[in-house]
């Protein structure tokens, strides 16, 4: 199964977090500076599931030994 998800993402250690690097420009950093992909990996934030499907056993409750039932 593929994983829906927008990838060009990077992480930046000056200012520790995320941005995107499918601009055309890599914008200015909090930190100082204009951010770089230099020694950067590609991240990809994986999408919402929009199809209203939840996932197995989303939603049920773990039962405990001391379950009665009730």
């Amino acid at each position: 199964m593929a994983i829906l998800g927008q990838s060009n993402w990077r992480y930046r250690g000056k200012c520790f977090g995320l941005w995107f690097n499918g601009n055309p420009t890599n914008g200015v950093c909090p930190a100082g500076g204009a951010h770089t992909s230099s020694g950067s990996f590609d991240y990809l934030l994986p999408a919402n599931n929009f199809s209203g499907v939840a996932p197995a056993g989303a939603g049920k409750e773990a039962a405990t030994e001391d379950d009665d039932g009730a």
